[in-house]
């Protein structure tokens, strides 16, 4: 009997002993937990937000006279460029639309409007988050009027953060009448055609067009992504194993940045300014294969030397 006690009191401290254990290796996983998700909240809440979206100082200029009259210099068009983020090229395409004069002018009171981002959750947990305009109320707030597109244009934005990563978002104009863009969004959904219109809700976005190239050339960039990207799945590793431009596959695999890249690769154009293997939103943007044709939330001075001409 006594022996029959000695074996149960032993596997009782046995037992004891591995929930202790278990405790402690619970309460280290929770204390973990703990601090990387309060790193999560710094970095997303903190981190992320150090630089705001840009808006110039200073009172805007009159600019209805400069818009009003025949003809402008290289200087006008830099001027309106600093106050509206419309490029020459931009300027020149409203100003032959009727109402043109009101756009460019509401453009440049979007600019230099100092609206507050909303710090949005995209995924749980605060893991990828949004900054999105918004009024009082919590309602969407849209900034500037879109520019004209062309086919095969480019939208990017560093609006979305991961952890702190400002990696931003791109889409691919492939309906510049309608404004149409193709997009990958997130993980688990395919790729798939939405509004450029939505862009103008973002703190801040950039257009960008691919360099000396014809309508027909811009086209056929287009039909390209609209047969062979439009609902395919999303993949954060897009050509990152095998060939980046992943030659001989039936079904592409896409991100955001990597899909314009790949439309334009198919016609021998490699947007991706530092030529790794990972293309990203700063890549399309710091291409020397671009220009820009607008820019909102961001320093314009910067990139009049980048801004379409003609």
């Amino acid at each position: 009997m006594r022996a029959r006690k000695g074996l149960g009191e032993h596997m009782n401290a046995l037992e004891t002993k591995k929930s202790h254990r278990l405790l402690r290796v619970l309460a280290v996983a929770g204390v973990v937990l703990l601090l990387l998700t309060g790193l999560n909240f710094f970095c997303q809440t903190v981190w992320a937000h150090r630089h705001p979206a840009f808006h110039p100082e200073g009172e805007p200029v009159e600019l209805a006279p400069l818009l009003e009259q025949g003809e402008r210099s290289r200087e006008d068009y830099d001027l309106i460029f600093s106050q509206t983020g419309l490029s020459q090229w931009a300027v020149e395409e409203l100003l032959r639309k009727e109402d043109g004069v009101r756009t460019i002018l509401a453009a440049q009171e979007a600019f230099f409007d100092p609206v507050e981002a909303e710090c949005v959750t995209l995924l749980f947990g605060r893991f990828t988050c949004e900054d999105l305009l918004r009024d009082e109320s919590g309602e969407p707030l849209y900034s500037a009027p879109l520019a004209p597109f062309r086919p095969g244009d480019i939208l990017v934005s560093f609006s979305t953060h991961s952890v702190g990563w400002r990696h931003g978002h791109a889409g691919l104009v492939v309906d510049a009448g309608e404004g149409i863009t193709l997009e990958a969004v997130q993980l688990g959904v395919n790729t798939y055609r939405g509004w450029a219109e939505r862009w103008r809700n973002y703190s801040n976005f950039m257009v960008l067009r691919v360099k000396d190239k014809t309508d027909e050339e811009r086209q056929q960039v287009v039909d390209f992504a609209l047969k062979r990207l439009n609902d395919v799945p999303y993949s954060l590793l897009s050509g990152v194993f095998g060939p980046k431009d992943q030659a001989g596959r039936e079904e592409y695999k896409v991100q955001c940045a990597y899909l314009p890249w790949l439309a334009w690769q198919s016609a021998g154009v490699d947007l991706d300014g530092d030529g790794g293997k990972i293309v990203t939103v700063r890549d399309l943007a710091e291409s020397g294969e671009v220009e820009v044709v607008q820019v909102y939330g961001m320093d314009p001075a910067l990139l009049a030397d980048r801004q379409v001409r003609g």
